[in-house]
């Protein structure tokens, strides 16, 4: 039998850790924080700067609810309004607006919280604010009727505005691309952060520059498309005084979607386009929304994402000249 003194010799030993190492790997690692923290923080931009970068010869900024809402409007003839979506400014309508501008009056905004447009005085960000911001817009605008499209959160807003009782007269033709409403509550990843306590705080001053290109390239289908300049826009208009703090105010809100209910009650011609490759909102989603709404017409684009309007400019906005001229 072995001795005691065998087993005590076949016990492994104890490592004792080295006190050097251990603070090494400390002093690594705050230096990893504090340079991430460093390289992400940027203060806000003054809108003077942003607009003298990113506005049109076209743009107006026009007082309404408090606010000086940036605007493009192009062109003469029936008003179209163009609504863009979350994450977004009216720069997303660029093609559409060259092209329809040539027969009628094209109007995009950047919507409150956004763009150059920045947040809104109260810090309101309700569904139903932005309903009621359209319908002060048009009165600024003066108009009695127009064509309605929105693209996301944008068809959101124009599908509410075109199936309220008191709004939906004065819409003549809807166009809806990639719309929310059917689908599952679920939210992007950016918005998961920007809800969350604590870090929604940080998120006002430290704000990755590359979290918008992995956002472009999760709404794009074709991930080469998603340039340089693209991602810096959309960075630079994300940091103009006020917009993160009302994006993080804005996904703070429990419920910021109508009932989808209503959307039977849309009277408009509606057309219906969808990216067959959108992620954030499956175009399955696409069938509800025309089954909702008696006659409407459907089109589904290969290769495209969450922004028709942008990856495939050219051929979407032909087919919304079809529909307006009651071609398609």
């Amino acid at each position: 039998m072995p001795s005691d003194t065998d087993i005590q010799q076949e016990q492994p030993r104890k490592r004792i850790p080295l006190p050097g190492f251990t603070n090494t790997i400390r002093v690594v690692i705050t230096i990893f924080l504090v340079w991430l923290v460093w390289s992400n923080w940027h203060e806000n931009i003054p809108p003077s700067r942003l607009i003298e970068r990113y506005a049109w010869p076209d743009s107006k900024f026009v007082h309404i609810d408090g606010m000086d809402v940036h605007c493009r409007i192009t062109g003469q003839g029936k008003p179209i309004i163009l609504l863009h979506d979350e994450h977004n400014s009216l720069h997303t309508w660029a093609g559409w607006t060259d092209s329809l501008s040539r027969k009628y009056q094209v109007i995009s905004v950047d919507l409150p919280g956004y763009g150059l447009t920045g947040p809104h005085p109260r810090g309101s960000y309700s569904a139903f604010m932005y309903t009621s911001f359209l319908d002060s817009l048009t009165d600024c605008l003066h108009l009695k009727k127009f064509h309605l499209m929105g693209n996301g959160f944008g068809a959101q807003i124009a599908w509410q505005y075109a199936a309220e009782a008191r709004t939906r007269e004065k819409v003549d033709k809807l166009v809806l691309l990639d719309a929310p409403g059917f689908e599952e509550a679920s939210n992007s990843w950016i918005t998961l952060l920007a809800k969350t306590p604590v870090v929604n705080r940080l998120f006002r001053r430290i704000t990755p520059k590359y979290f918008f290109k992995l956002m472009l390239e999760d709404v794009y289908a074709d991930n080469s498309a998603v340039t340089d300049d693209l991602v810096r826009r959309h960075f630079e208009l994300f940091l103009l005084n006020g917009n993160r703090k009302a994006y993080t105010d804005k996904a703070s809100v429990r419920e910021n979607r109508p009932p989808v209910e209503i959307i039977s009650e849309i009277k408009a011609e509606t057309l219906l386009m969808w990216g067959a490759e959108d992620t954030w909102i499956s175009p399955e989603n696409a069938y509800n929304f025309h089954q909702k709404i008696k006659g409407s017409i459907l089109r589904i684009y290969r290769n495209t994402g969450h922004w028709p309007q942008e990856e495939n400019p050219a051929f979407t906005a032909h087919e919304v000249m079809e529909f307006l001229e009651n071609r398609l």
